[in-house]
């Protein structure tokens, strides 16, 4: 599997840190723009890149079959894209948070959000910090969070210091009890080998659509 690596921000570097040199057909930035070409050489494009520059890099991600697995965050997929890619067999895997624990973390919280069920004045919240080069706020992987409670609008502090490379923390406060949930992340290469992950799933299986990552993770492990 030849992998085209797209972004080498400090995630892009953790991608490339963990593949040989044979397995990388490319690292691809301002620098080392990229090309049609480059694309059809290799076997899958890893992409960690902001929303803008996802948006101008679009036309030539989409004109070839290359498969892509896109780590961007705060970009609105929408369901025009979504129908283009899976009825023009094309693939792409996308995902806030390439952490292959998330699948888990959706489980937990789905039923973290069943307790508003049972106790009426619940109150949710969620908290995520992150290295102050961070652009979106709130981050992708929060508002995934708020998604999988499923319980309507939660509130999501957004709190950007250091080179903290991704904490996120749900709260529960009922009249009784506080119930506390965290994820923190030690280091990027977490996102990195789960990107990695999905590109060898897509290329051993010839995964077609539009996919999200957690959903590509639930049905490996039957979740």
């Amino acid at each position: 599997m030849r992998v085209a690596i797209v972004g080498n921000g400090k995630t892009g570097a953790a991608v490339s840190g963990l593949l040989s040199q044979d397995q990388i057909s490319g690292i691809y930035d301002s620098k080392n723009v990229l090309t049609i070409e480059a694309l059809q050489n290799a076997d899958v494009a890893i992409v960690f890149v902001n929303a803008k520059i996802l948006q101008e890099l679009l036309p030539i991600l989409l004109e070839t079959n290359t498969p892509v697995i896109c780590g961007t965050t705060g970009y609105d997929w929408e369901q025009n894209f979504i129908s283009y890619i899976n009825q023009n067999q094309k693939t792409w895997i996308v995902a806030n948070n390439f952490s292959l624990s998330m699948v888990v973390v959706k489980n937990i919280l789905a039923s973290l959000g069943q307790l508003n069920q049972l106790h009426e004045n619940a109150d949710y919240s969620i908290t995520e910090k992150h290295h102050v080069q961070k652009v979106d706020t709130p981050s992708g992987t929060a508002v995934s969070w708020r998604n999988w409670l499923n319980i309507g609008d939660v509130s999501i502090e957004s709190i950007r210091e250091g080179d903290i490379k991704g904490q996120h923390q749900v709260k529960v406060n009922t009249h009784h009890e506080t119930i506390e949930f965290k994820h923190t992340a030690h280091d990027r290469s977490l996102f990195a080998e789960g990107a990695i992950w999905a590109a060898r799933e897509v290329f051993q299986r010839g995964i077609m659509g539009f996919v999200y990552f957690d959903e590509l993770v639930g049905e490996r492990l039957c979740l």
